[in-house]
């Protein structure tokens, strides 16, 4: 490059920054976007028209100072507060300069002049939503480590939840399902949280419930429950070999000792044996506690004898 265009590439760029010094200086108009978030809308009633998802600010200031503001997250979100407003005639007008001039004063820079808002107003119409109970259904898939498991009731709390919208949209609900809880490998009693599952046009309250996950270690055991035979006329005797009969079964190491041979039941029918030809029946487990897993007898047949009394 030669020394005559270095020198006029040198003003050029001289002459560049200079007008973009001066633009920058002279005073602007702009229009800035800021988000509104909306808290503690009640739950028992439904705004029925729009909502605005931003505010739309007119300020006044000089170039460099507007330039700055078109950062992105330059504002920090504005927010709507329910809590600090009353329906009067199930409608609510606020000032948008009421509302939010001040801590949007806050972050501009001391020489910026707020000239407009778009809206100027907040209006807000509402209509009351119908409210009932409704049960609580947990969704969920629950694993345990080996020799691991429930000990006792999943305890969901609260288990009601009141659902609110129109009429005719509860009245098709009767229950609500929380969102699916997957948990693996469990080794402990455990509390969390869910969340209601979302439904199109309704709210909840509270919208989450606690899940108690009673979880302890199994141990295998076993005890001799004595056989029961129905339906018996008074006139026979049925005589059952062997007359008990092992049940196998893991229980959790709390229930271990509370385990009674009175809780369980064995059977076989009479009716069922005079219609065989066989003296060889199937039993029937029809009873045993429900914390008890994987209940099996150590046998699953006994030889049956009918004998006529005197």
């Amino acid at each position: 490059m030669n020394k005559n265009a270095f020198i006029f590439l040198f003003f050029c760029i001289a002459a560049t920054i200079f007008w973009f010094v001066v633009v920058l200086d002279k005073e602007y108009e702009t229009r800035i976007a800021i988000p509104i978030q909306y808290i503690n809308v009640p739950v028992d009633i439904e705004i029925v028209n729009d909502m605005p998802s931003h505010l739309d600010v007119r300020i006044r200031d000089k170039g460099i100072s507007l330039l700055v503001y078109r950062q992105k997250n330059y504002f920090d979100p504005l927010v709507f507060d329910f809590n600090k407003h009353t329906f009067i005639r199930n409608a609510l007008s606020v000032s948008s300069s009421a509302l939010f001039e001040k801590v949007i004063s806050e972050q501009l820079l001391s020489t910026s002049v707020i000239e407009d808002y778009s809206p100027r107003t907040f209006d807000f119409q509402h209509i009351k939503l119908n409210k009932k109970r409704v049960p609580v259904r947990l969704r969920y898939d629950f694993s345990y480590r080996k020799q691991y498991g429930l000990a006792g009731d999943l305890i969901v709390s609260p288990n009601e939840v009141t659902i609110y919208g129109n009429k005719e949209r509860i009245d098709t609900i009767h229950y609500v399902t929380t969102e699916r809880v997957v948990l693996t490998d469990l080794t402990d009693t455990t509390k969390i949280t869910v969340l209601v599952e979302k439904l199109p046009h309704t709210r909840f309250l509270p919208n989450n419930v606690s899940v108690f996950i009673p979880v302890e270690v199994f141990t295998e055991s076993s005890m001799h429950i004595p056989i029961t035979v129905h339906n018996v006329p008074d006139n026979v005797a049925v005589r059952v070999i062997p007359a008990d009969v092992e049940v196998l079964y893991q229980v959790g190491k709390s229930m271990y000792n509370k385990v009674n041979p009175m809780d369980f039941v064995i059977s076989v029918d009479y009716n069922n044996v005079v219609r065989s030809t066989s003296r060889r029946q199937i039993l029937t487990l029809e009873k045993y506690p429900t914390y008890l897993r994987n209940v099996k007898l150590g046998t699953m047949e006994i030889d049956c004898f009918i004998e006529i009394k005197d």
